[in-house]
């Protein structure tokens, strides 16, 4: 897969692009509107200098067919004014994946990167933490007295962290992606040469002094305190499986050192203790929790729909209209708490599926969901395969990081649905273009070193 970007790229012209890209993906937690802008000054930066995108034929063809399927199911939408509102979920970030490859085509960006948005989580994950101690049962009521601790107390989801995004849900998510990526990052310096580290190699131009390369262990771990604080069971199930593939892939591959094996080790097994002596987010750990999590009812209503309008689907953000009527239909007893227009949360009073994959599939049809698997599997498998069938070089590392970074992504996306959060969104796009950019011809990538 060879792209266009390869070909034309100027590293020196892209400078100021890549230091757009890379402030606004670090300020948009802190300040959304402000991150977002940045990313569409980049974008029409990026167009008004190449005047195309920076995807192969069929790639691009690919998403100009996805764009067009969705489109069409919006036209065949219940609730039309909604399903055209709701592209903007969509199309934007089309737009941003297929021109971030320009400035994300060589090792050391994408390592500069991931090394970045790391260490930027840092406050994060410190605020995570002390809203976490400020929530709990325990505290005494003399602190809880001052506004500022109850006005944290106050906040919606009691127990979880939620620090400055719309979800606890949310913020896990955005963790599970920089832990993916911290984690492909400590790969990388791991097989670095010692002597890169006073001056950087031909494949290593991306280099970490070891004071730098320590607070990037802390901060990569420090993203499982705060997916812990956040209380979501998905975030912390995909941090162990992230754990899990990287302690494996590091006993294998830096065979040099092992203390690393453990340190991952010893991260899930602090996942293991605390859940199972604090709880998730103030809930105890209990299997019939779990078997009666109201997520079997909500795949259940969106099965229901699916079967009605499988083709075009009922159009995108129409699930929540027709969600209440076919949950009483499939589940009368919760008719008797209803107490109000609005089924209550005993009975799952949510706006999606908590499935991106159901999600997609009920509101935008079978041709988009499958479309869009296939799509984004192509790009994958043709950056695995492209790496594959290259020479070992340093890109692999952080090859790594990005694909534990997507896995992350779509593991969590089958148990919730982030799509509305625009930070969490337009990181994922970033992250599967750097994986994409990854597919690039190393002999080009070489010359633009």
């Amino acid at each position: 897969m060879v792209h266009p970007a390869a070909m034309s790229d100027r590293p020196r012209s892209l400078q100021f692009d890549f230091y757009l890209l890379q402030g606004s993906l670090v300020i948009l937690p802190y300040a959304s509107y402000v991150g977002l802008a940045g990313l569409v000054g980049l974008i029409f930066s990026l167009l008004i200098k190449f005047k195309r995108t920076a995807l192969d034929p069929v790639t691009r063809n690919g998403l100009l067919l996805l764009t067009g399927l969705l489109l069409l199911s919006c036209g065949f939408a219940n609730n039309r004014a909604e399903a055209f509102l709701q592209l903007a979920n969509f199309l934007p970030f089309f737009l941003l994946f297929a021109v971030v490859p320009f400035v994300l085509s060589t090792t050391e960006r994408l390592a500069q990167l991931a090394w970045v948005l790391v260490i930027s989580t840092v406050p994060i994950n410190a605020i995570a933490f002390v809203e976490y101690l400020l929530r709990t049962s325990s505290l005494p009521r003399s602190i809880r007295r001052i506004p500022l601790i109850r006005w944290v107390r106050d906040r919606p989801h009691s127990g979880r962290a939620i620090v400055m995004f719309n979800h606890p849900n949310a913020l896990a998510s955005y963790l599970v992606l920089i832990l993916g990526l911290g984690l492909g990052v400590l790969f990388y310096c791991a097989r670095q040469p010692s002597q890169a580290l006073r001056q950087p190699s031909s494949h290593f131009k991306f280099s970490l002094k070891p004071r730098a390369v320590l607070l990037l262990h802390l901060a990569t771990y420090a993203n499982l305190l705060g997916i812990f604080c956040s209380g979501s069971r998905n975030g912390l199930i995909v941090a162990i499986l992230q754990l899990l593939v990287f302690a494996v892939l590091w006993a294998r591959l830096v065979q040099s050192a092992r203390s690393m094996w453990w340190i991952s080790l010893a991260g899930i097994g602090s996942i293991l203790v605390s859940t199972a002596w604090l709880g998730i987010g103030g809930r105890s750990l209990s299997l019939t929790a779990w078997a009666n999590d109201a997520r079997l009812r909500l795949w259940a209503v969106s099965l229901d729909l699916l079967r009605d309008r499988p083709w075009f689907g009922w159009g995108l953000g129409n699930y929540k209209f027709q969600f209440a009527d076919r949950l009483l239909e499939l589940y009368p007893t919760c008719e008797a708490v209803r107490t109000n227009p609005v089924v209550p949360v005993e009975c799952a009073d949510v706006t999606h599926p908590h499935n991106f994959w159901l999600m997609l599939a009920t509101e935008a049809g079978l041709f988009v969901a499958i479309g869009f698997v296939a799509w984004v599997g192509y790009i994958c498998v043709q950056a695995v395969i492209s790496r594959l069938t290259k020479p070992s070089t340093a890109l692999d590392a952080i090859f790594i990081g990005y694909l534990l970074a997507f896995a992350g992504c779509v593991a969590f996306a089958c148990f919730d649905v982030t799509l509305y959060d625009g930070r969490v969104n337009a990181l994922n796009w970033v992250i599967l273009a750097g994986i994409y950019a990854t597919g690039g011809d190393e002999t080009e990538r070489k010359k633009e070193g």
